[in-house]
């Protein structure tokens, strides 16, 4: 009887019904009820730090055994090749869609006085320069550190205990890359103990994400909350023009990544409602590397796929492919260009694609304002002022964060199914009824 109550709990509580009750309070609460944030935030901020305890040793334990794995088993150098020119296709791809997007729409064009008033006010509410100025007197760029010295600084830890202490997922990530190559190179009979033992802690964090998904619906309450309650009305007025521009955006790599996993598939139904709580954990955390364990157990208990190859990739592709922020900083440059009447021409095009792509994949680990501060990258080589107009990202960064990580989980799902064997939906489905059974 108990085991049956349980049973009936954990599906009420994992109900997407239920998880859209608790948004829809979250966003009623954020709106209108502003007393009641400080109660409902904490909570949802104390979800969101458990979730993130759990996320490197998953990250370290599945890369490493992903890749010491991948590199003892024979035949696998074409299936590394796919992985690597798919990566790089993907994030290209994001950026010129981005950047196309922004000349198309033109959404930093033809804002009339008002409205640049209204953003100027922001501005200097913030203590950044202001705006209107800025943008009818010579900008004079500081001298930025070089993005070789800024990546590499992102990328190589000096100490790993230390990127450990500190999240720093970029660098955590190239420590289990080495650290599972370095697993790989050993012979099999030296490695199997080391590899059985990771493996071990990977299953152990796994469960406990399991259990923390039956707590989902209070979490998202209070973090959407939070973030709703931040975005002011007259912020939303004066980006209007390009806040449904970069949805837009986010919408288009939303529907491609689909299209992709239908055909990959032969189902359109199936990758929708496999990833459906991983989507929803996207819009609600904000945080791609916390969807991480929930996009692992639909690539593989409910899309079918090989668990050593959905361990692998699905770490990678969160971490390295970011199209999500990629798309938007190409968008936001352009943004920013035509707020201040720079001509970019085809070269300032091209910096704006390539920059855009490094900058993307300087964010991973990354969020908020440390995500949106990656835009100097951009911004800088382009002599546009990233300061004067920052401020004006991260006050509708609560609206667009979201969807930018949602962007993320969902074409990096699409990705791997593209590196991986093609599915049939009959694999799928068998595959599937034997775990439900």
């Amino acid at each position: 009887m108990n085991q049956q109550i349980v049973k009936s709990t954990s599906k009420i509580l994992r109900s997407s019904w239920t998880v859209l009750i608790a948004v829809s309070i979250g966003i009623y609460i954020g709106l209108y009820q502003h007393q009641y944030v400080d109660y409902v935030a904490p909570i949802g901020h104390i979800y969101l730090d458990i979730l993130k305890m759990c996320i490197l040793p998953i990250l370290i334990t599945a890369i490493s055994v992903s890749i010491a794995r991948l590199m003892q088993a024979e035949g696998e150098s074409s299936y590394i090749k796919r992985m690597l020119m798919v990566f790089m296709f993907s994030v290209l791809a994001s950026s010129v869609l981005g950047a196309a997007i922004g000349v198309i729409t033109q959404p930093g064009s033809s804002f009339d006085n008002g409205t640049l008033a209204t953003l100027g006010s922001i501005v200097r509410d913030s203590g950044a320069p202001d705006l209107e100025i800025s943008a009818y007197e010579p900008f004079v760029a500081k001298e930025k550190a070089s993005f070789t010295k800024t990546f590499i600084a992102n990328l190589i830890p000096e100490n790993i205990f230390s990127a450990l202490t500190t999240g720093s997922n970029l660098k955590v990530l190239f420590f289990a890359i080495l650290f599972g190559t370095a697993i790989g190179s050993l012979s099999k009979s030296s490695s199997q103990t080391l590899i059985s033992s990771l493996d071990s802690i990977y299953q152990a964090f796994s469960t406990m994400v399991k259990w923390l998904m039956l707590f989902l619906p209070f979490g998202l309450l209070g973090l959407i909350a939070h973030d709703v309650s931040q975005v002011g009305l007259a912020v939303l007025i004066a980006m209007i023009q390009f806040v449904p521009i970069a949805l837009m955006g986010f919408l288009l790599l939303f529907i491609v990544s689909s299209l992709i996993m239908w055909q990959r598939t032969g189902s359109f139904t199936l990758p929708f409602l496999a990833l459906q709580e991983t989507a929803i954990m996207a819009l609600g955390t904000g945080n791609a590397l916390a969807c991480l364990p929930s996009a692992i157990m639909a690539m593989q208990e409910k899309m079918g796929y090989e668990k050593k190859s959905v361990n692998l990739l699905v770490p990678l592709t969160f971490t390295i492919c970011r199209t999500g922020p990629t798309l938007y900083f190409a968008l936001a440059t352009l943004f920013v260009a035509q707020l201040y009447k720079v001509d970019l021409g085809v070269s300032g095009f091209i910096t704006v694609v390539i920059g855009s792509i490094f900058a993307g994949l300087a964010t991973a680990g990354a969020s908020g304002v440390i995500l949106l501060s990656m835009l100097s990258l951009v911004l800088a080589p382009l002599n546009l002022p990233v300061e004067a107009v920052l401020v004006l990202f991260i006050v509708i960064d609560p609206i667009i964060g979201p969807f930018r990580v949602l962007a993320i989980v969902h074409t990096s799902c699409a990705i791997i199914t593209l590196i991986l064997p093609k599915q049939k939906l009959e694999e799928i489905a068998e595959t599937k009824v034997v775990i439900e059974s």
